[in-house]
């Protein structure tokens, strides 16, 4: 796996974890299965329960007691949802992580969060926009307010992240929704890009991956 650990900055980070295996494998290869030194006091694993899924106070669990065994601290919340006028329900949700994003990096003192974000993201990414007649890619690194955001994962392939969990063990929690071919993302991970990696080309995620990096240099 390609990880990107020269983005990361040298104070403290937090890493975004919703218990999902990209995530998961997160946690994992940035505090080293907790045996990394220091990994205390440099990381602290976030977590925001969005409330709008039944699984959600499950998975708050779920990663709580894996900061825990990783020997990193958490900060979680259970937040409550509401749209505002405009808003669809996704944006309402990025709205509250980013606000509480914002505020874990004030209290706690964040250079920076880092999100699981691998080369399968980029290259649906790269077709989501490209359908709105936008070229621009997924970024390394990229700011949103106060707020610096890291992704170290994305030269890595989501098999690879999950073949790493299996390796030692690992479990991780998976939403459901995930499945649902009537979002737009969804659509594109489980039907378009397997029908053009078939038909036109067997590494088409990974030479998306090089056309997004080219178009952001």
């Amino acid at each position: 796996m390609r990880i990107n650990n020269r983005i990361l900055p040298s104070g403290r980070v937090g890493l975004a974890v919703s218990g999902g295996s990209d995530s998961v494998a997160l946690a994992f290869l940035m505090t080293k299965g907790g045996k990394k030194r220091n990994a205390a006091r440099r990381f602290v694993i976030l977590h925001v329960d969005h409330g709008l899924r039944r699984e959600s106070k499950a998975e708050y669990r779920f990663v709580r007691a894996l900061a825990k065994r990783l020997g990193v601290p958490f900060r979680g919340i259970h937040a409550k949802v509401e749209k505002k006028r405009g808003e669809s329900l996704e944006m309402a949700a990025r709205r509250v992580r980013l606000d509480f994003f914002s505020e874990c990096t004030k209290k706690l003192g964040l250079e920076a969060i880092a999100t699981g974000h691998h080369m399968d993201d980029v290259a649906e990414t790269f077709l989501m926009k490209l359908k709105r007649a936008s070229l621009c890619g997924m970024r390394e690194t990229s700011r949103v307010g106060d707020i610096r955001f890291v992704r170290p994962l994305l030269g890595c392939r989501d098999r690879e992240l999950k073949d790493y969990l299996r390796k030692f063990g690992e479990q991780w929690r998976e939403d459901a929704s995930n499945g649902d071919t009537s979002i737009e993302r969804n659509k594109v991970r489980h039907e378009i890009i397997p029908y053009l990696e078939k038909m036109l080309d067997r590494k088409l995620v990974e030479h998306l991956f090089k056309v997004s990096s080219f178009l952001n240099d």
